[in-house]
């Protein structure tokens, strides 16, 4: 399965859409039931026109699909009383169980897709849903459905809900032991990088899957008295939350690393695509030689945890970068050497609109204290000064 999104010469009725999700299975066949829900879907309802609601329908529904594509027919909805799980019971339980997905982003995934169910059953393509609804109570902000509205009323519930708690940064954040053996069990050079970027920069999945490959510059010209490099994140050339431009900073070892990617190993991999689309110049490219989705990253993590033993996810990644960044500013505050709130420092690091976001990584702190001393701290530490600096000429 591949998701594609459209060029400017897709049209629906004579009018064009760039960037519109397009499912593509494994004989190269167009899904095209997808297609006509994602047609009435996101063009016949208003509001619905963003690229970025288009960009998270084609992911989610990219994943469902995907996970079918062995496995079961998506339109085989069990009796119920027959013993067996409906198709969509059985990816929510995959995405819990097995990736291990956040609950809430479990729930994104599996309501775009009750959508499409629903769709499906209007035009009469099944008669049955795979789930069932019910209604609820929530009667305050702490209820079940406080992720939804903290307002008091009446709820409809699917019963393939995962229960999620908004106020908890998941437990899986890496120690610095287990850091080093992440490196040292990738040996896939894509997945090096992803780390590597991903650790020094704490960027979001579709960050990630949109860094553009011209921030990347090469280093050896700098002064050896350089350690960070600071890299702008701008909306105009890359996605960001809330179309925000924020400014990182890479180690100059994490640098070096991705500059032999973008000279190396990038042009090996981009043509293996010949004859597809045209490069888009994100920098991290699949074993096809084309961009990743957002969503691409959680297998390659999953199996590179696999080998080194312990569970890993492209957002935990983003948890670690926080959390031990948050460690080392900490230490610069008691050595009064930052006058600045360490929480304010971290909050415009990962983007956050809110302070109290931030927070949650706090109760995080004891559990990265393991192991002193490695080659990850040494770089965060650098970082932390970077950010020390930056800091104290506001």
């Amino acid at each position: 399965m591949n998701l594609y999104f459209s060029t400017k010469d897709f049209a629906v009725d004579g009018q064009h859409y760039e960037g519109f999700p397009i499912l593509v299975d494994a004989s190269g066949a167009v899904v095209e039931v997808a297609l006509l829900f994602f047609v009435d879907d996101l063009l016949n309802r208003g509001g619905a026109r963003d690229l970025k609601t288009w960009a998270a329908y084609g992911r989610h529904m990219y994943d469902y699909f995907g996970y079918l594509e062995q496995r079961l027919a998506w339109d085989h909805i069990p009796a119920e009383g027959s013993g067996q799980l409906s198709p969509l019971a059985a990816y929510v339980r995959w995405c819990d169980t097995d990736v291990r997905n956040a609950p809430g982003y479990v729930n994104d995934k599996r309501a775009t897709i009750e959508r499409f169910y629903e769709w499906a059953k209007r035009v009469g393509r099944i008669d049955e849903l795979p789930f069932t609804r019910s209604e609820v109570i929530s009667s305050s902000a702490d209820g079940v459905l406080a992720h939804a509205s903290a307002t008091r009323g009446r709820r409809s519930a699917s019963n393939l809900h995962l229960p999620e708690n908004d106020d908890d940064v998941p437990d899986m954040v890496l120690s610095r032991g287990q850091i080093d053996a992440a490196f040292e069990h990738a040996t896939n050079p894509t997945h090096r990088a992803v780390l590597h970027l991903s650790l020094n920069a704490g960027l979001r999945a579709e960050e990630l899957a949109t860094f553009p490959m011209k921030y990347v510059v090469d280093t050896s010209r700098l002064s050896p008295k350089v350690k960070t490099v600071p890299v702008t994140l701008d909306p105009k050339d890359m996605h960001t939350k809330n179309d925000k431009k924020r400014t990182v900073r890479l180690s100059v070892r994490c640098m070096n690393l991705l500059w032999q990617y973008r000279e190396a190993v990038r042009p090996r991999l981009r043509a293996r695509a010949k004859g597809g689309p045209a490069d888009s110049g994100v920098l991290l490219l699949t074993r096809f030689g084309v961009p990743f989705v957002a969503d691409g990253f959680v297998s390659p993590m999953a199996r590179l945890g696999k080998r080194a033993g312990f569970h890993i996810h492209p957002h935990m990644l983003r948890h670690t970068f926080a959390t031990h960044t948050l460690a080392s500013l900490e230490d610069l505050k008691r050595a009064g050497r930052l006058r600045s709130s360490p929480l304010v420092v971290l909050k415009r690091l990962l983007g956050h609109s809110k302070t109290t976001n931030t927070e949650r990584y706090l109760h995080l702190l004891d559990s990265i204290e393991d192991v002193y001393g490695t080659r990850y701290q040494a770089e965060i530490d650098e970082l932390a000064l970077g950010y020390l600096n930056e800091a104290e000429k506001k």
